[in-house]
């Protein structure tokens, strides 16, 4: 007795059979792809280098403002760094377009770093800050 079915060749879509009797081809139980991100093109990292260097202008110019009122300074200067920081991370280092996973990451890496630095700097406080 020969089976009338015969067996599909190498490269073949392979049919599935569910007990109604609908068959399904591999080309419709296919994962979908994987949304791809649009990364920053060249005239946008020119123009993030331009911001970094103004904003690092305006860091150094900070620095050398001399004034009683070291606190705001030193505020001036963290947001800053912040904005750099920002920069950076986001288009040179890819998180904008990363996994969010590797996002999160980082962001709780970050935030627990700033609180470590925010008590050093706290701990240290009447050294370093002036009213």
């Amino acid at each position: 007795m020969t089976d009338s079915t015969e067996a599909p060749g190498p490269g073949t879509d392979v049919a599935v059979t569910d007990e109604g009797g609908a068959i399904d081809t591999l080309a419709e139980l296919a994962v979908e792809p994987v949304e791809e991100h649009s990364h920053p093109d060249a005239k946008q990292y020119v123009l993030i280098a331009v911001v970094l260097v103004i904003v690092t202008a305006l860091e150094i110019a900070t620095s050398y403002i001399d004034t009683g009122h070291t606190n705001w300074i030193i505020i001036a200067l963290g947001a800053m760094a912040i904005v750099k920081f920002v920069l950076v991370t986001g288009w040179y280092m890819h998180m904008k377009t990363d996994h969010p996973l590797f996002r999160r990451f980082f962001i709780v890496g970050i935030i627990l770093a700033s609180i470590v630095y925010g008590v050093v700097f706290m701990v240290f406080s009447s050294t370093v800050l002036k009213s």
